[in-house]
C-alpha cells in the first residue's frame, strides 16, 4: 500500500501551468498546446464536470478537481487503501448523470486482501461547500486483480445502470468463466444493487471473454465502443451488446484463423470493428462531435499508449464498422492515457510518461488542445451575457435548464434539426426540467432569448 506523500490539508498544488507548449497543424486547423498542469503521477482518469472542471484520478489514490484556466489542483480526497503497483491502482471514475442534485461519484481501484489483488467499486460523496469528497457505500469488492490486466472504465447508461470494465488480471481462462468476474464488462444498479435485466438476475456479468478493456464510451447513436488491449497481436475497437462472447483468450481480433473458427461459430463470438497487429496499446475512447477542430469532428477518438498518439476513426452510418481512420500528434505528449472534451470544444489528454511502470513518478501531466482561431456559433451552451446553463448535451430524464434570476422572463425555444419550433415556454423559475419533455432520438438546438441576450444549446437525445 502506498502512503499519500503530503497532507490533504494542502488543498491546491503549486504546480506549474505552463504556457503554449507548441503549435500543430492538421490538415488546414492550427492548434495550440498548452500543459495546464504538471507533476502529477500517472493520472488515469480525467471528465470534464458540470462544474467546468476537470476530475481527475491520480494511480496512488488522488481525486482531484482541476481548474482548467488556471491549472490550479485541488484535491478532494487521498483513497489510502489503494494499491498502486505495475498498472494497477486508481483507475476508472464516473460522477452521476444528475451531479448537481445528486453528486455521487462513483472509482474503481485496486487493494490488496490478505496477499492477493482485489478490485473494489466505490461511491463517494461530493461536498461542494467544503470541496470534499467521503467515501460513502462499497458497491462490489473482492475482484480478483493483479499488478495487470484489470480494465477498470465505468460509464453510467441512460438507464441508469453502472458498467464497469474487468481484465482477465493475468488469468486468461477466467474470461470465459461465467463464475468468475475476471475479463468481464459488469453492470449494477446505481444503489449497488443487480439490474433484473442482467443475463443472470443473480450476477452482475454483462457480457464475458474480454483480455482488458480500457476505454469505453456511449456513441450518440446509442452504442457502446470498447477498446480492449490485445495480447501480441489484434488490439481491438468493439461494439458493447448484451450476453455476448468475445473470445478471449480463444480468440484475438476477427475469428480468421483456422483454430478460431470453431470457437466463434459454437460461442457467438462478437468480431472486433477495427483492430490494429502491431499491437498500439489503446486506452481511452471519446466521441467528438464539435466543430472546433473539423479534422476531429463527428470521429471516435482513440487515445493510445504504445503509439503515443491519438487515432480519429470515422464510423459508417449504421455505426457499425470503421470506415476511415488517421493518426494525429505522433509522440507529441508521450503516452496518452486519457482524454475528454469541453462544450467549447477544447480537448483535453492525460499523458503517461515514457513506458507502463511510472518510473519517473510525479513527471505526468494534463494538456490542452484548443484551436485559437475557432469563434463560437452557438455550438454547446453559447453564452451571450445571459446566466443560464444546462449541464452537457446528452438529453436524461433529469436534464435541467438552470437559470439565475436575472434570466428570468426569458422565452426558451426548441427546434429540431430541421428548424422545426417544437417548444415555446416562459422561463418562471430558476429550474426547468427539459429531460422531462418527449423528444425522439435526434439532434436538437436549445434557445433562450431575452432582450438582446441569448444563450445556445446543442442537445442531444438517445
Amino acid at each position: 500500500m502506498k502512503a499519500l506523500p503530503f497532507s490533504l490539508l494542502v488543498l491546491f498544488s503549486l504546480c506549474r501551468f505552463d504556457s503554449v507548449h507548441a503549435q500543430i497543424t492538421l490538415d488546414q486547423t492550427t492548434v495550440d498546446t498548452t500543459t495546464i498542469l504538471s507533476g502529477i503521477d500517472i493520472p488515469w482518469e480525467i471528465l470534464w464536470g458540470p462544474d467546468n472542471h476537470i476530475w481527475m484520478t491520480e494511480r496512488y489514490g488522488r481525486i482531484s478537481r482541476v481548474n482548467p484556466n488556471t491549472g490550479a489542483q485541488q484535491v478532494l480526497i487521498g483513497l489510502t487503501d489503494v494499491l498502486a503497483t505495475g498498472e494497477s491502482g486508481l483507475l476508472g471514475m464516473v460522477l452521476h448523470p444528475n451531479f448537481v442534485d445528486t453528486p455521487w461519484v462513483y472509482v474503481a481501484y485496486t487493494y490488496l486482501q490478505g496477499s492477493a489483488i482485489r478490485e473494489r467499486i466505490l461511491r463517494l460523496n461530493y461536498n461542494p461547500s467544503t470541496a470534499t469528497l467521503s467515501r460513502a457505500d462499497t458497491l462490489l469488492e473482492g475482484i480478483p486483480g493483479a499488478s495487470t490486466h484489470n480494465g477498470c472504465r465505468l460509464l453510467i447508461t441512460p438507464d441508469r445502470k453502472l458498467l464497469f470494465t474487468t481484465g482477465d488480471a493475468q488469468n486468461q481462462a477466467a474470461a470465459q468463466n461465467r463464475a468468475s468476474l475476471s475479463g468481464k464488462v459488469l453492470r449494477m444498479n446505481l444503489d449497488g444493487s443487480l439490474p433484473a435485466d442482467n443475463p443472470d438476475p443473480a450476477s452482475p456479468l454483462w457480457s464475458l471473454g474480454h483480455r482488458n478493456v480500457q476505454g469505453m464510451v456511449l456513441h450518440p447513436n446509442g452504442k457502446i465502443y470498447l477498446s480492449e488491449h490485445g495480447p501480441n497481436t489484434d488490439d481491438e475497437i468493439n461494439i458493447l451488446y448484451r450476453n455476448r462472447n468475445y473470445g478471449w483468450p480463444d480468440v484475438s481480433g476477427p475469428c480468421d484463423a483456422q483454430s478460431e473458427q470453431f470457437f466463434c461459430f459454437t460461442n457467438g463470438v462478437v468480431e472486433p470493428i477495427a483492430w490494429w497487429t502491431p499491437t498500439i496499446a489503446p486506452s481511452d475512447l471519446l466521441w467528438y462531435d464539435h466543430p472546433a477542430i473539423p479534422e476531429l469532428q463527428n470521429r471516435l477518438l482513440l487515445t493510445t499508449l504504445k503509439n503515443k498518439r491519438i487515432y480519429s476513426l470515422e464510423l459508417s452510418a449504421s455505426g457499425d464498422s470503421v470506415i476511415g481512420q488517421r493518426q494525429w500528434f505522433n509522440n507529441a505528449f508521450q503516452r496518452i492515457r486519457d482524454i475528454c472534451t469541453d462544450e467549447e470544444g477544447n480537448i483535453f489528454v492525460a499523458t503517461n510518461g515514457q513506458n507502463w511502470n511510472n518510473d519517473a513518478p510525479f513527471t505526468h501531466r494534463i494538456v490542452k488542445i484548443s484551436n485559437p482561431a475557432f469563434v463560437p456559433t452557438g455550438f454547446k451552451g453559447q453564452r451571450i451575457n445571459l446566466a443560464v446553463r444546462v449541464y452537457g448535451n446528452k438529453l436524461s430524464p433529469e436534464s435541467r435548464l438552470l437559470a439565475e434570476e436575472s434570466a428570468l422572463g426569458a422565452q426558451v425555444l426548441l427546434y429540431d434539426a430541421t428548424g422545426r419550433l417544437l417548444k415555446n415556454h416562459l422561463l418562471t423559475e430558476t429550474t426547468l426540467t427539459i429531460g422531462a419533455w418527449s423528444l425522439n432520438s435526434g439532434v436538437y438546438q436549445l434557445i433562450v432569448v431575452k432582450g438582446d441576450k441569448r444563450a445556445v444549446f446543442r442537445l442531444i437525445a438517445p
